[in-house]
């Protein structure tokens, strides 16, 4: 077996265009140490510097026939500070997807949770409306649906406002009787101002 200690860098790149993995061997004996120092002082990980210092070399060897180095540490310093400048760019892209599901998606859970138990309960509203009276269920409707007033409500049914206010009592009264399961969200959404 062949010594390449006594190889110049060079040579050593030379072999390697050959597809010598001796070569290759002593290269990274010779500068793997270095260059996981490099990565290491800017990363201030074990687990990224190692992953640079792997690519590199797996790059350096898939390159092998291609290779056109001259300072093998020059070559080795621009490396690393390339893939370190890449390995930092994700870790700010990962932090911001992270930050981005954290406070998005638990946010959107919420949401579609909360959709869900309004779409039911409108559906327990719309069933027990059926049992009012025609003219305190169009109240309700007017009132509740379509956002209008009780004085708007009045002069659209030709009622007086007291006679509103009566319906509108009266509906929800009933419809909190009968909807004790969604007692909390319907005391939130019926307590909406008239």
């Amino acid at each position: 077996m062949r010594s390449y200690t006594s190889y110049k860098d060079q040579e050593l790149l030379d072999a390697i265009r050959r597809d010598d993995e001796g070569a290759f061997s002593e290269l990274f004996a010779r500068y793997g140490k270095v260059t996981y120092k490099m990565a290491y002082s800017r990363v201030r990980s074990r687990e990224a510097a190692e992953e640079i210092v792997q690519s590199l070399f797996i790059a350096l060897w898939d390159k092998r026939v291609t290779l056109s180095i001259h300072n093998i540490s020059s070559y080795f310093f621009a490396a690393v500070k390339h893939r370190v400048l890449n390995a930092i760019e994700s870790q700010i892209v990962h932090k911001k997807y992270w930050d981005y599901y954290r406070n998005f998606i638990p946010r959107q859970e919420n949401i579609t949770e909360q959709a869900v138990e309004f779409n039911e309960l409108m559906e327990a509203i719309e069933k027990r409306m059926e049992y009012l009276p025609e003219k305190s269920r169009k109240v309700f409707r007017l009132n509740h649906f379509e956002g209008q007033s009780i004085a708007e409500i009045a002069n659209r049914l030709d009622l007086s406002e007291k006679a509103i206010q009566y319906h509108l009592t009266r509906s929800l009264k009933e419809l909190r009787l009968h909807l004790k399961d969604f007692i909390i969200s319907v005391g939130i959404w019926l307590s909406w101002p008239f």
